[in-house]
């Protein structure tokens, strides 16, 4: 049976009713601010006698330093001390470079092979995923509110422990 083509709405007429996007919806990057976390973690954090925050529960990671293998089993710790909720523990918990099929999946694609055991700047890596995402996602999507989170929350754990380092020297 044919298609009767005089019997099909106008194609106009359908998108004549959707918005078209104006310019005031595009955001340049010099007005692009971080959106407030609003997002409580799933426990309290540990406090130590004084009421401040105990940094220890990172262990010796140097955030600005440090191996996928030890993002991934740090990752655990600052989420049962209440650091990082369930949703967020698991990205910041997920490192491809750990998985047994790396080289022939994502390392084919991209060249480079696994390296679980190098270190890299995580803090780095998170700024630069944050202004991925604020390029690419609306300002205040989940998505951007979760790497603020993870990036804040390394940024924060990266410089207690420089300050510790310098304490100690």
């Amino acid at each position: 049976m044919p298609l009767d083509m005089d019997r099909l709405p106008d194609v106009g007429s359908i998108f004549g009713a959707l918005p078209l996007p104006s310019h005031r919806a595009l955001v340049t990057q010099a007005t692009v601010k971080l959106p407030a976390t609003t997002v409580a973690p799933s426990k309290p954090a540990e406090l130590d006698s004084a009421g401040r925050f105990d940094d220890s529960v990172a262990g010796d990671v140097n955030f600005r330093h440090a191996s996928p293998r030890q993002i991934s089993d740090v990752s655990l710790d600052l989420y049962a001390a209440g650091l990082l909720s369930y949703e967020d523990y698991s990205v910041l918990a997920f490192q491809p470079e750990l998985h047994p099929d790396y080289d022939r999946t994502i390392g084919a694609l991209t060249g480079e092979p696994a390296a679980p055991d190098h270190r890299r700047d995580f803090v780095l890596i998170w700024n630069e995923k944050l202004q991925f995402d604020l390029r690419h996602n609306p300002q205040n999507s989940a998505p951007v509110r979760q790497t603020v989170r993870i990036y804040e929350l390394l940024k924060g754990l990266g410089q207690l422990a420089q300050q510790r380092t310098r304490m100690n020297v």
